[in-house]
C-alpha cells in the first residue's frame, strides 16, 4: 500500500540509525569525560540506569502519536516524523491543515498526493527551529543572558507571554473546533460531536492541573515525567467513553 512503501521505510531506518549512532557518540564521549574527572563507575552506570529509564515515560505520548496517525499517514511517515524533531501536537495540527484543505475528513479518502503534501508541510514548518539556531541562536541566547542579570523579572513576563501565546493558540483551535464544527470524523470514519471535542479538553486540562497541584503541594517531582503521558492516556480513555454518550 502507498502509505507503506518499502522505500519509505528504508529512509525512515536510515535516519533512525543516524540518531541512535549521535546518541551512541554523545554516550561514549560523556563516559569517557566522566572517567577523565574521576567520577566513580557505579555514579555512571546509575546515571545511565536512569536515563534509560526516565526516557521510556515520555516516549509514552510518541507512541501515542504515531498510532493516532497511522490510519492517515501509515506507519512509515509518523515513525520518520517524531523520531527526530516535533511535538505530538503540532504534527497532528499540520497534518489536519493538509487534510482540511484537501476537503478529507476520513482516512479512507487519502491518495498519494494528499500524503505527500502532509509530509511536507509538517517537514518544512518544523524546519523553522533548527534554521533560527543555525542563524541567530548564539546572538539570541546571549541577549537572553544580559536581560537575566539585568531584569529578571521582565524575562519571566516575555517568556510567560511567549508560553501564554503559544498554548493560547492551540486551545483556541480545539475551542473553535469543537463549537463551530457540530460533528468531525475520528481516524475510524466514526462521527464525533463537538461537545466531545470540549469535554475531552476540559478533562485534559483538569487532569494536568491535578498533577501540577500534587508536584507543587507534595512535592511529587517524579511525576514532572508522567503528566505529559498521565493526561493523554487519561484524556483519550474519557473521549472513548463520552462518544457514546453524544451521538451525532
Amino acid at each position: 500500500m502507498y502509505k507503506n512503501e518499502w522505500v519509505i521505510f528504508l529512509f525512515g531506518a536510515v535516519i533512525v540509525a543516524v540518531i541512535l549512532a549521535m546518541s551512541a557518540v554523545f554516550l561514549i564521549k560523556a563516559v569517557k569525560r566522566a572517567k577523565e574527572i574521576g567520577m566513580d563507575k557505579s555514579k555512571i552506570m546509575g546515571a545511565i540506569r536512569s536515563s534509560v529509564i526516565f526516557s521510556i515515560v515520555p516516549s509514552i505520548p510518541i507512541v501515542i502519536g504515531i498510532g493516532i496517525m497511522m490510519p492517515w499517514l501509515g506507519l512509515a511517515i509518523p515513525w520518520i516524523r517524531l523520531s527526530v524533531i516535533g511535538a505530538l501536537q503540532y504534527e497532528i495540527i499540520a497534518m489536519n491543515q493538509a487534510t482540511a484543505s484537501a476537503g478529507v475528513s476520513s482516512p479512507m479518502g487519502m491518495t498519494p498526493e494528499i500524503i505527500g503534501t502532509a509530509f511536507v508541510i509538517m517537514t518544512l514548518s518544523i524546519l523553522a527551529g533548527p534554521v533560527f539556531n543555525a542563524i541567530a541562536y548564539k546572538k539570541y541566547q546571549g541577549k537572553l543572558n544580559d536581560l537575566r542579570e539585568k531584569n529578571q523579572k521582565l524575562l519571566n513576563i516575555i517568556t510567560g507571554s511567549l508560553l501564554g501565546g503559544i498554548l493560547a493558540g492551540l486551545a483556541a483551535y480545539i475551542i473553535a473546533g469543537g463549537i463551530f464544527n457540530v460533528s468531525s470524523t475520528g481516524s475510524d470514519s466514526i462521527p464525533i460531536s463537538g461537545a466531545v471535542t470540549l469535554l475531552t479538553l476540559g478533562v485534559s486540562a483538569a487532569i494536568m492541573l491535578v498533577c501540577g497541584l500534587l508536584i507543587k503541594i507534595l512535592k511529587w517531582k517524579w511525576l514532572e515525567n508522567y503528566a505529559l503521558p498521565i493526561t493523554i492516556l487519561g484524556s483519550l480513555g474519557c473521549a472513548f467513553a463520552f462518544i457514546p454518550l453524544f451521538p451525532v
